[in-house]
């Protein structure tokens, strides 16, 4: 006997809960389930009647605990047989599309049978009333939670196309406002319906409110960018909340994804999760979009239409795509290319705010640092300055490639009246590297600090004769902590000392530090490290023989022992300046010789 085909058993009753509690995030999701099929409905209605003026009206009726939330239309209304097509068939209409008169769309965004399933989140029945504009027929369709449904005919007078849809609110739902309290219900309709451009009109109090008038006008693209500048801003703080000053325009390159990037007023990390507002067929889907715009985009924070994007089953996000990634780095292009547009004081209003990231996007993109370099603000040795002002006054720039090298060199450099940036904050190095190609007229040097060690000048031959002895004592005694001293004579006079290292060097002293503090089990490993490592180059401490203190000291009758520990506070000091943590022993050689100088006075 062959086996025959058997047929899955659905639990309606369970998937009902599962539509209505579980495959949505925000509770209030039913709202723009109705508002979307309302929208399906009338935009249907205006393929046969364009002129139509769409409407949606909501009111909330009856005592606390007795509620009844009615939404009605003005649509093209359901025969009797699609209402069992739409309503009894869950996820009949795929892919977010419906069929009406056999015409398949994307215009329609509504699932009328997921969709009206999240009615159930409030209520344990639904009534939905619906005049057909093609049979002017009127059928009632009653659906009830435990997952039972009828539909019967109704005889009445002719009755207008359209839908009504009642909820009657069951009791306990105090996550949902909006089934409570009218003011409420507007917001939360204001949030999903804004831009819809049928109007919505909320019956309060016997009085009509259309909710969407002013803001429906943002989500048509040739609106949006003929409108004046006060009224975007207006609509940033509306939707977002927040007081912008400053934004631009922009659209993908087919233009069916495009709204507004508002600069964001104040400084944001460049870690922070990107929140953008989407809407999809001008119905709002989500305010925490993160893969809509590049990540570099952290200073904007964009309201964005569109209508090619494909959303996940909840509606609340988006399918993470080839289109979604094409999407995105169009809409970056158009971020750039929007910041060209902006006047030069919002321009450096926004890098001051938003610098680090700036640079990040600008290292790594050359058209973009073309654009901006002139107004990065860099650390230099008068101060933080703009590159832009930098370059006018100069024809060679040069820079470090560590805060720690531009910290050794700052005196020497500022004496022989270099001018040199700071390059180790992040970012700056490499930014500056790729400025030599691009800057015309202007050269960007990165020196480091053994190369600076060519402007101080020896010893005369006498003085070599005089000091040599000592100072080779001296270096018998720094040599354990991988250091020598060396006279020489330099600018500017008024600077005793100058310490001179290399990055391996100074790794070799954080390693060595991490020994000294570490626990016993991770010593251990460190040590084993730092055997295997190659020994580093030794630092120099340099003694400026034209600085009145180290003169003194040479000249003076001081002992050889009395002028180590001079020496070796020098050192220390020399340390301490540079920002320098001590090692062990160096801790032990300041406070032992601190005790010397006491002892000596």
């Amino acid at each position: 006997m062959k086996n025959q085909p058997h047929r899955f058993q659905v639990n309606l009753a369970g998937m009902i809960d599962i539509l209505s509690n579980h495959l949505y995030d925000e509770k209030d999701v039913y709202i723009r389930e109705l508002l979307q099929n309302a929208t399906d409905a009338i935009r249907a209605r205006k393929k046969i009647e364009p002129a139509l003026n769409g409407q949606i009206h909501v009111s909330l009726t009856g005592q606390i605990g007795k509620k009844t939330l009615i939404l009605e239309d003005n649509g093209i209304g359901l025969t009797e047989e699609e209402v069992h097509d739409f309503l009894a068939t869950i996820a009949n209409s795929s892919k977010g599309e419906k069929s009406f008169e056999g015409q398949d769309t994307n215009d329609f965004i509504g699932r009328f049978g997921i969709g009206l399933l999240s009615c159930f989140i409030v209520s344990d029945e639904i009534v939905m009333i619906s005049t057909s504009q093609k049979t002017s027929a009127t059928t009632e369709w009653r659906g009830k939670a435990d997952g039972t449904y009828s539909v019967r005919k109704i005889e009445t007078e002719t009755r207008p196309s359209g839908t009504q849809v009642y909820l009657r609110l069951r009791n306990g739902l105090e996550e949902h406002p909006e089934c409570e309290n009218v003011e409420d219900l507007i917001n939360t309709l204001k949030k999903y319906g804004s831009s819809l451009e049928n109007n919505i009109i909320v019956e309060m109090n016997g009085l009509e409110e259309n909710i969407n008038s002013w803001t429906k006008q943002f989500s048509d693209k040739d609106t949006l960018f003929s409108l004046p500048k006060e009224e975007i801003i207006k609509y940033g703080e509306y939707i977002l909340g927040t007081q912008f000053q400053d934004y631009f325009l922009i659209a993908n390159e087919s233009g069916r994804t495009f709204g507004i990037a508002y600069m964001i007023p104040h400084a944001v990390q460049m870690s922070a999760i990107r929140k953008h507002t989407v809407f999809l067929n001008n119905m709002y889907v989500t305010n925490e979009a993160n893969n809509i715009l590049p990540d570099w985009s952290f200073f904007a924070k964009c309201v964005l239409w569109t209508d090619e994007l494909q959303p996940v089953a909840s509606r609340e996000a988006f399918y993470k795509n080839e289109r979604l990634t094409t999407v995105a780095k169009e809409l970056g292009e158009a971020l750039k290319k929007g910041i060209e547009t902006l006047s030069e004081e919002a321009l450096t209003k926004l890098l001051a705010k938003h610098y680090l990231g700036f640079k990040a996007l600008a290292s790594e993109d050359m058209p973009f640092l073309k654009l901006i370099y002139s107004y990065l603000p860099f650390r230099t040795l008068n101060g933080e300055e703009k590159l832009g002002d930098i370059i006018k006054e100069n024809e060679v720039i040069y820079y470090t490639f560590s805060v720690d090298d531009f910290r050794q060199i700052t005196d020497i450099a500022r004496s022989s009246g270099m001018t040199l940036i700071n390059g180790g904050y992040s970012y700056d190095a490499p930014i500056l590297g790729q400025l030599t190609s691009l800057v015309e007229g202007t050269k960007f040097i990165l020196i480091q600090p053994e190369e600076m060690t060519d402007k101080l000048l020896p010893m005369t031959a006498e003085e070599e004769k005089s000091y040599g002895s000592i100072l080779a004592e001296m270096n018998m005694m720094m040599a354990e902590f991988d250091a020598d001293v060396m006279i020489k004579h330099f600018e500017p006079t008024d600077l005793p000392i100058i310490f001179i290292h290399s990055v391996a060097t100074q790794a070799s002293r954080d390693l060595e530090r991490a020994v000294e503090e570490t626990s016993s089990v991770f010593s251990d490993i460190l040590e084993s490290i730092q055997k295997e490592q190659e020994p580093a180059p030794i630092a120099h401490l340099y003694l400026n023989l034209d600085n009145e203190l180290i003169k003194k000291l040479f000249t003076s009758d001081k002992s050889i022992d009395e002028l180590s520990v001079i020496v070796n506070v020098l050192y220390i000091q020399a340390l301490l300046l540079g920002h320098y943590p001590l090692k062990r022993k160096e801790m032990q050689l300041m406070n032992q010789n601190m005790l010397r100088i006491l002892e000596m006075l």
